[in-house]
C-alpha cells in the first residue's frame, strides 16, 4: 500500500513537472528575456557540478525551483506596451461620468463602415447615455468553424431611445502580430474591453466573417443592467491603466462576462468561475439557472435556434441592423 501511494505521488509530481516546464520552454519561446534569470539559475547548478564534480542531488527541487523562478520571472514581465495596435483596437474608449451618476459619456465607441472582413473605414463616435433610460441587457455567443466548446462573448445594453451599446472584450494585437492560443498564453498581446455599435461588433461577425452567432435577452432589470454596463466601464479602465495583457486561460473574452454576471445570479455554483476556460458552456448555464428570457416550456436547444441570428440578417447600418436581429429573435 505504501508503495503505491509512493508510485503514485511520483507519477502524479513528474506529471505536474512536465506540464510546468512545458510551459516554461513556452515561455522562454514567446518572452525570450525570461530566459536571463533562468540562465542565472543554470549556471549555479553548473558551477556547483564543476566544482563538486558531480551532479548537485535532489534533480527534480532543482527543476521546480526553475519553474518557480519562470513564474516570478513572468509576474514581472509587464503587459504589451507597442508602438502602435493594429487598426481595429487602436483607441481606448474613453468615459465620463456625470456628478450625478446618471450620464455617461463614452467617446472613441467604434462604428466601422465594412465592405469586406479586410475592406472596412474606420469611424468612432463620441455618445452621451442617459443611465436611468438603460431597459435591459442582452448576452452575445459567437461561434466559428463549428466550434461547440469555445465561443467569443459579448455584452449588448440597451436604452429607450432605442440605441443599443455593445462590450467586447477582445485580444489587442501589436502591428505585425498573429493571434494564437498558445501565444495568448504569455503576455503578447493586449487586453481591450471595446465599446462599439452592434452595426459594427456583431454586423462584422453575421455578415461578413459568417460566423454563428446567437443573441440572448437577459433577466436583468435596468437597475442590474447598469451596475453591468459601469463595471465594465471599470474593467476597461484598469486595463488601460495597468496595460493588462490578455490570457487565453485566465483573462480573456469572458472572464469579465463571468464576473459580471455574479450581478444577476449572485448563487451560481462554484464551476460557473471556470467556464472562461471552457465558455462554449455559458449560455447553457445561464438558461439552465433562469438568468435568461426563455418561453415556457422552451429546451435549451429551441431556444439557441430562436436566438441564432443566421447570415447577412440586415445591412450592417442603424438602426435597421438592430431592429432586424431583435425582430428576428421575437417572431421565431
Amino acid at each position: 500500500m505504501k508503495k503505491t501511494v509512493k508510485y503514485t505521488l511520483l507519477t502524479l509530481s513528474i506529471g505536474l513537472l512536465s506540464i510546468a516546464l512545458l510551459w516554461s520552454l513556452g515561455l522562454w519561446v514567446y518572452q525570450p528575456i525570461s530566459m536571463l534569470p533562468a540562465g542565472i539559475l543554470v549556471a549555479v547548478w553548473g558551477a556547483w557540478y564543476i566544482k563538486q564534480k558531480k551532479y548537485p542531488g535532489h534533480t527534480q527541487l532543482w527543476l521546480w525551483g526553475l519553474v518557480v523562478l519562470n513564474i516570478v520571472t513572468f509576474k514581472l514581465i509587464p503587459g504589451p506596451q507597442p508602438e502602435q495596435w493594429q487598426t481595429p483596437w487602436a483607441r481606448n474608449p474613453e468615459f465620463t461620468l456625470s456628478a450625478d451618476g446618471t450620464l455617461l459619456t463614452i467617446t472613441n465607441i467604434r462604428d466601422f463602415e465594412y465592405r469586406s472582413v479586410t475592406d472596412y473605414t474606420p469611424r468612432y463616435r463620441t455618445e452621451t447615455y442617459d443611465l436611468r433610460t438603460i431597459t435591459g441587457a442582452d448576452f452575445a455567443a459567437c461561434h466559428w468553424d463549428g466550434m461547440e466548446a469555445v465561443c467569443h462573448t459579448m455584452m449588448s445594453f440597451n436604452f429607450a431611445d432605442g440605441r443599443h451599446l455593445v462590450v467586447s472584450a477582445e485580444t489587442r494585437l501589436p502591428e505585425g502580430e498573429e493571434q494564437t492560443a498558445i501565444g495568448g498564453l504569455y503576455k503578447r498581446y493586449g487586453l481591450l474591453y471595446l465599446f462599439g455599435t452592434e452595426e459594427d461588433i456583431y454586423g462584422l461577425r453575421t455578415n461578413y466573417r459568417h460566423e454563428d452567432l446567437m443573441l440572448m435577452p437577459l433577466k436583468a432589470s435596468p437597475e442590474k443592467s447598469r451596475d453591468m454596463l459601469l463595471n465594465f466601464v471599470s474593467l476597461q479602465q484598469e486595463a488601460a491603466k495597468k496595460h493588462t495583457a490578455y490570457n487565453t486561460a485566465a483573462d480573456n473574452c469572458s472572464t469579465g462576462v463571468i464576473n459580471t454576471f455574479r450581478a444577476v445570479a449572485p448563487h451560481m455554483p462554484w464551476y460557473y468561475n471556470l467556464l472562461p476556460v471552457h465558455n462554449g458552456d455559458i449560455a447553457r448555464v445561464l438558461f439552465n439557472h433562469g438568468v435568461v428570457k426563455s418561453r415556457p416550456g422552451e429546451s435549451f436547444e429551441d431556444f439557441r435556434k430562436r436566438c441564432y441570428l443566421g447570415y447577412d440578417p440586415a445591412p450592417n447600418t442603424a438602426p435597421e441592423y438592430s431592429e432586424a436581429i431583435r425582430t428576428k429573435i421575437n417572431r421565431q
